[in-house]
């Protein structure tokens, strides 16, 4: 018996399982850092180039990790499954992106979960930084913190999911209400 179909299938399996978790990180990330923007802030490769930064700051760590660990879990089942043969690999990718749609509608998490998650690590990075005497990360850290618990509390009861990459664009910078107020909540 061949073990490749099995664990293409096994690998497609965690992809699923992973994506809610991926895609809410990646996604509460962007809109953070375009929420943290200055207002004035103009569209264009400046701005995308300072969202990254952005991102980047609040996704440092393991954080960053699960992004990635999400794509290669695809990646691996994709290319097991097309050793196997042909075919596995587009019924490999069909079930992958089916799966990953119906846990991402059933697992995927307000906001504010990701919100508690980023304040979280921010915080940790806070207290190592300040046990390792790292003033100037300290304070960024603790800036990040304060300004997470202000947006924490406006999403806290609010039931929104992290807006797709496609809201985002509607989203204008430095604007911390906005998605509060356009977001349809979750039932």
């Amino acid at each position: 018996m061949n073990i490749l179909p099995a664990l293409a299938l096994g690998l497609a399996l965690l992809y699923a399982a992973l994506k809610p978790l991926s895609d809410g990180l990646f996604n509460t990330s962007m809109w953070l850092a375009k929420v943290l923007a200055p207002a004035d802030t103009v569209d264009g490769v400046s701005a995308q180039q300072f969202l990254k930064l952005g991102q980047a700051a609040l996704m440092e760590g393991w954080l960053s990790n699960i992004p990635f660990i999400t794509s290669i879990t695809l990646f691996s089942s994709l290319i097991i499954a097309f050793v196997y043969h042909w075919w596995a690999a587009v019924v490999a990718y069909f079930v992958a992106a089916t799966l990953a749609a119906v846990t991402n509608l059933v697992w995927g998490r307000s906001a504010f979960h990701y919100l508690c998650l980023i304040q979280h690590k921010m915080a940790n990075r806070a207290a190592d930084y300040k046990r390792d005497g790292d003033t100037e990360r300290l304070s960024a850290a603790e800036s990040y913190c304060r300004d997470l618990e202000n947006i924490m509390s406006i999403y806290r009861d609010t039931r929104v999911r992290p807006p797709s990459r496609k809201q985002l664009k509607d989203i204008p910078f430095g604007d911390l209400y906005y998605w509060r107020d356009h977001a349809r909540p979750r039932l």
